[in-house]
């Protein structure tokens, strides 16, 4: 596909700088879909943007709009497609920028939204405030997909954000791309093969973060059970964590893992309080029955699942465990969603990811004929959400008028009032803490803190400040 900007959608049109308009600067907005490793990629192009000259916004109107878009089901490609014309709708005169995974996966149809100034592939990605820089007039200029990221996959390391548009937790990526291609999924498609960056550079960046104010840090990637598998000498995700716990004052948190990759060295830190690796656990599961899991192609099965659950929890019962599940999967049978219903009831999940499966055109399972009509799907979703529902609130209760250490995320306001700050606690519980009185809670947002819950409301313990936070 050659990509080619449309006529007077010139990006700035020659009118623009990064000084602006007379004093006005020329204002920056990215736009987040899907992952982690997005959001994370989004706040380094608004950090190279800044360091360009431009004004980074989250609300309001922009001179320039990225919307960095996802793929990894049909609704995430139909949502990046509605991000984009509301981007457009919103911003009137703005150039605004298809980027990610659904401009990689079909950049034909992106081509047909009007108004985009560019559509630029994941390899390109990086060079997005490059090419806003260098090309003020564009009329007629016409851009190569080979320079503008549709051919080749971008390096682990072309992209680092230390600052995360007002968040107070922190994420690095450490591996980018997978080499697993699961039967369902386009991501390694669209990201390419595994790539890691190098332990020196992690434990950098990581103190790097930790300098600049932030308490906890999220290791992120595609595959991160994958991370180290292509570097020289190979090592692993367990290595790298008892380096950073080493060396690094932050709070760290895992991303996605699937059961194999939890090492009993990871399982060993994860249950000991004492150190800085948050007692949380997400499993990548997808399903919790043996014929469906290796018909999707995942390497593990039911006995793995429950091996790694039962461990964990019986060395360390604070541990929270959550997993995605895709139901309706083609050979998802009305026996085998019962079996993995079965499995989550009695194991001990916190929470659920649920999303009903969406072909993906270029993947095995898209061809498979065993469809599962879209009725039992959405049955499927609501029977696990309610299954959810229960577990989390049974968990959640446990921790009434027991202490939890919360790192403080959000100040919440109604009518310029403070009503509440909210965060997670080391083991990923969602807390509101509504009783502050005496406290100068400006201090508190990025800071670790010592609160104690008094109430579940449904979705979040309510939790007091002890007075000696």
């Amino acid at each position: 596909m050659r990509c080619y900007p449309r006529p007077g959608s010139g990006i700035l049109s020659g009118r623009l700088s990064a000084g602006g308009r007379g004093d006005k600067p020329v204002k920056v907005k990215c736009v987040t879909l899907g992952c982690k490793l997005n959001y994370y990629e989004s706040c380094a192009l608004g950090e190279e943007m800044e360091r360009r000259g431009y004004q980074v916004v989250r609300d309001g109107s922009a001179d320039i709009v990225i919307v960095n878009t996802c793929a990894v089901t049909s609704r995430a490609g139909m949502q990046s497609r509605q991000e984009v014309r509301k981007a457009i709708k919103n911003n009137p005169g703005a150039r605004v920028i298809m980027t990610g995974c659904y401009a990689q996966y079909n950049p034909e149809i992106a081509d047909s939204i009007e108004g985009l100034a560019a559509i630029v592939g994941n390899a390109g990605k990086a060079s997005i405030p490059h090419w806003i820089s260098d090309n003020e007039q564009l009329e007629s200029v016409a851009l190569q997909p080979e320079s503008f990221g549709f051919s080749g996959f971008m390096p682990a390391d072309a992209l680092k954000a230390r600052s995360f548009m007002g968040r107070s937790r922190a994420f690095l990526k450490i591996q980018d791309g997978c080499n697993a291609f699961c039967h369902y999924c386009i991501i390694p498609f669209l990201r390419g093969r595994s790539r890691s960056l190098g332990r020196a550079e992690i434990v950098t960046e990581a103190k790097a973060i930790a300098d600049v104010g932030y308490r906890e840090l999220v290791l992120t990637g595609v595959h991160l059970g994958q991370y180290g598998q292509d570097l020289k000498p190979e090592h692993d995700l367990t290595f790298l964590l008892e380096q950073l716990l080493r060396e690094s004052r932050l709070r760290l948190r895992l991303g996605s893992l699937q059961p194999q990759e939890v090492t009993p060295t990871m399982i060993n830190l994860l249950a000991d309080e004492e150190n800085n690796l948050c007692e949380h656990l997400h499993l990548s599961l997808q399903s919790a029955d043996d014929q469906v899991l290796a018909s999707m192609g995942r390497p593990y099965g039911q006995k793995d699942i429950m091996f790694l659950a039962k461990t964990i929890k019986q060395l360390n019962p604070r541990v929270n465990i959550g997993a995605d599940i895709i139901v309706g999967y083609p050979t998802e049978t009305e026996e085998a969603f019962k079996n993995t219903f079965h499995l989550l009831t009695d194991l001990p999940f916190t929470y659920l990811h649920v999303f009903p499966y969406s072909p993906r055109p270029g993947t095995v399972a898209a061809k498979m004929k065993d469809i599962v009509p879209a009725k039992v799907k959405k049955e499927r979703v609501k029977i696990l959400y309610e299954l959810e529902k229960a577990k989390k609130t049974a968990s959640y209760k446990e921790y009434i008028n027991h202490p939890l250490r919360v790192v403080v995320e959000r100040v919440h306001k109604s009518k310029g009032e403070l009503i509440s700050l909210s965060g997670h606690s080391r083991n990923y519980l969602n807390v509101s803490i509504d009783d502050f009185i005496s406290h100068e809670t400006t201090t508190f947002f990025k800071r670790e803190i010592k609160v104690f819950p008094h109430a579940f409301d449904g979705l979040k313990l309510l939790a007091k400040i002890d007075s000696q936070s």
